[in-house]
């Protein structure tokens, strides 16, 4: 043989080793990185997919959606609770909450808001019972009932924000798509609350979830807790997505940092309002745990009752779309976000 090929023939074999190697390297990625990816992608799609579609079965947002399993592998709650309630009962150990712990789960019931503490007022609460018991007078017990205080906190949230969006489109002037006239600082202020806000429209999803997995609530099957459902979570929906759209349309990095702590500020009147309201009378609280709510068995059986009625039927006819509007507004709000971290630092 000639060294010429020789030489083809040691060209042929590197050339041939050389693309095994890279075929075997292609192979490894495949099978240590992209299938394992896959898979994990897969099964987290499949999960949120699973509780997204039992979500959706619950018009009223009041946690039946638990009763079910979002994937074979998980427990309903209510199993969980019912077996614990029972090993309790089996070993003689007081089950009995402290009055601590009482008012975090009013609290947490997000169908407990400025509708239902006035309702309490007006079907218990006017006996002054806890304040008997104290020895003592709290003019915001007296005066929730008499001054129709928790209405008045609901009434203006509500004027407030009505007030400061109407501001706010007053003040647009031939508005631009993409005016693209805002220095660096106002640009970098509304990537900074866009991200802000992408971060947190995750855990106003899981606000909803977490809250409404209560194993004792507020029965609901009336049109306030439905009005209370709708505040806590819509509410904070809409603060979070005028914060963006009035820093949008700021002129002045002080303004805009404002006009959203403003913002944040808003959404939370109600629930400082319970807060304080249980500080100075827990008492109230307990009365509330003990008498007013029922367990979420209770809850279930009632509400499958209340279906049957043409009153309750066409209430529930009357919020689905809203509530399944509120539901999708709440998936969608985090891609919205993820949009103006974009759109929004290039063209304001």
């Amino acid at each position: 043989m000639t060294r010429l090929s020789l030489m083809n023939i040691g060209h042929i074999l590197i050339k041939y080793v050389r693309i095994n190697i890279i075929n075997l390297f292609k192979k490894l990625i495949v099978l240590i990185i992209i299938m394992p990816f896959c898979e994990v992608v897969k099964n987290n799609c499949n999960l949120l997919c699973s509780h997204i579609s039992a979500k959706f079965r619950d018009d009223l947002l009041i946690g039946t959606e638990h009763s079910y399993k979002v994937i074979p592998k998980c427990d309903t709650p209510q199993q969980q609770f019912l077996r614990r309630e029972s090993e309790a009962k089996e070993s003689d150990i007081n089950y009995n909450l402290t009055s601590d712990e009482k008012k975090a789960i009013v609290l947490a019931d997000p169908k407990f808001g400025m509708f239902s503490l006035f309702k309490y007022h007006f079907t218990r609460g006017y006996r002054n019972e806890m304040l008997i018991k104290k020895n003592a007078v709290y003019c915001s017990h007296i005066f929730s009932l008499l001054g129709f205080l928790p209405i008045i906190i609901f009434l203006a949230q509500w004027s407030i924000y009505i007030a400061l969006i109407a501001d706010q489109s007053s003040n647009i002037y031939n508005f631009e798509i993409c005016a693209n006239q805002a220095d660096w600082r106002q640009k970098l202020i509304m990537f900074g609350t866009c991200a802000l806000y992408f971060v947190k429209s995750f855990f106003l999803w899981d606000n909803l979830t977490d809250r409404t997995r209560l194993n004792k609530m507020i029965p609901s099957t009336d049109s306030w807790t439905m009005i209370d459902t709708f505040q806590e979570f819509g509410f904070n929906l809409f603060v979070y997505a005028a914060n963006i759209w009035i820093i949008y349309n700021g002129h002045s990095v002080a303004e805009m940092v404002m006009d959203c702590v403003a913002m944040e500020f808003l959404m939370n009147l109600d629930n400082e309002f319970e807060a304080s309201y249980f500080e100075y009378l827990p008492e109230a609280a307990d009365d509330i745990y003990d008498n007013v709510f029922i367990t979420y068995n209770e809850n279930y059986k009632l509400l499958e009752k209340k279906d049957k009625k043409c009153s309750f039927y066409c209430l529930h006819c009357l919020t689905f779309i809203p509530f399944k509007a509120l539901l999708a507004s709440l998936l969608v709000f985090p891609i919205f976000c993820l949009f103006m971290m974009v759109y929004a630092p290039i063209c304001k």
